[in-house]
């Protein structure tokens, strides 16, 4: 049985992205540059894009991951979203969960990580993450290490 690591990230889905790193910078947070994700959903039969902002606290673990709301999607509330935690087997570990009577929301892939990443949400609604840590670690962990943010930044200013 495949062990996922705890989790590494809070997921919370906000309306404004600079406004809820305002506000919650106030709290003694400090956030990396916010960056546009990139990734193909897979729900309900239909593939759909979705861009959506999103930027990590600078505290952690565990880490608060911002990620501005997508309407019509799984992101479309705002609120508390997920926990984050990564496999080593995204594939694996969704099929143990979904046998386990924790059904799968959605499938997605990272376009930018070129990984897979699922959702899947307890009988109580609890909504879990699963990462590809071989994949979208190495690129995660050089964002959350702050190098980035100033090139980051100047991308965005750009866009």
């Amino acid at each position: 049985m495949p062990i996922m690591q705890p989790a590494y990230h809070l997921g919370i889905v906000v309306a404004d992205l600079e406004q809820a790193m305002a506000e919650l910078g106030k709290i003694g947070l400090d956030w990396h540059a916010p960056i546009r994700n990139n990734s193909d959903v897979f729900a309900d039969g239909k593939t759909v894009n979705v861009t959506p902002w999103m930027s990590y606290s600078k505290q952690g673990p565990p880490y608060l991951e911002l990620l501005e709301q997508v309407p019509g999607t799984i992101w479309a509330e705002t609120g508390l979203h997920h926990l984050g935690v990564w496999s080593d087997d995204v594939t694996a570990e969704s099929r143990r969960l979904t046998a386990d009577g924790i059904p799968q929301l959605i499938a997605s892939h990272d376009n930018n990580a070129g990984a897979a990443i699922n959702y899947h949400q307890t009988s109580d609604g609890v909504r879990l993450e699963l990462m590809d840590i071989g994949r979208v670690g190495p690129g995660l962990a050089l964002y959350l290490s702050g190098s980035a943010d100033g090139y980051l930044d100047s991308l965005r200013t750009l866009g």
